[in-house]
């Protein structure tokens, strides 16, 4: 799954104090997240919490859904560490569901609300793009390719494309109806769209 991404990440200082400022301000935005929801949320409150000025936020961030993008993705995207010592395809299944669980949980639900303010907003796209999507799709890769060296997957199968194939459609359903959804049924999404990417067996 993938959005249209026309903008770029605005470059960080170097400088000690600045790397410090940005990283103090991405945990501030990533304790009110847990404490006050994304809706709950806006540069005034990350500003206060964090003791960092609005203006000064601003020279590191164009907009909040920016900061709450870089501060959720990163915070997220530290638990992605997908065993590969089973059986490829198995592997791949459990990962993938893993993965995607994580959208049926409360925090999970985060994603969403940034997904629809980010489609509108072009300035922070890139940002759940480079520290949301583009993470997970990197730890899938891998998952993927031990799968297809193994012949377990279609040869010449698109990696890029079978990850927005299996991805995109339990992301898709879980933006249906997250409340109801549970991990059997994102469990059973995935395997129907992997059946599609299989080897033929003679």
């Amino acid at each position: 799954m993938r959005i249209a991404v026309n903008q770029e990440i605005w470059p960080v200082s170097t400088r000690p104090r600045s790397v410090a400022t940005h990283q103090k301000v991405l945990k501030s935005t990533a304790q009110l997240l847990r404490e006050v929801g994304f809706r709950g949320i806006s540069v005034e409150r990350i500003s206060e919490h964090s003791g960092v000025s609005s203006a000064t936020l601003y020279k590191h961030w164009p907009t909040k859904n920016a900061i709450v993008a870089e501060a959720f993705g990163r915070v997220t995207s530290e638990a992605l560490q997908f065993p590969v010592d089973g059986d490829p395809l198995t592997d791949l299944v459990n990962c993938t569901v893993e993965s995607l669980t994580f959208h049926s949980v409360q925090s999970g639900r985060v994603f969403f609300q940034l997904l629809a303010a980010c489609s509108v907003e072009p300035q922070s796209a890139a940002y759940i793009d480079q520290f949301y999507m583009s993470p997970r799709r990197e730890a899938l890769k891998p998952l993927f390719a031990r799968a297809l060296a193994s012949g377990q997957l279609a040869p010449g199968l698109n990696i890029e494309m079978a990850i927005d194939v299996v991805y995109g459609a339990a992301v898709f359903r879980l933006m249906r109806d997250a409340d109801n959804v549970a991990v059997v049924d994102i469990e059973e999404t995935v395997r129907w769209s992997v059946r599609g990417l299989l080897a033929e067996q003679p």
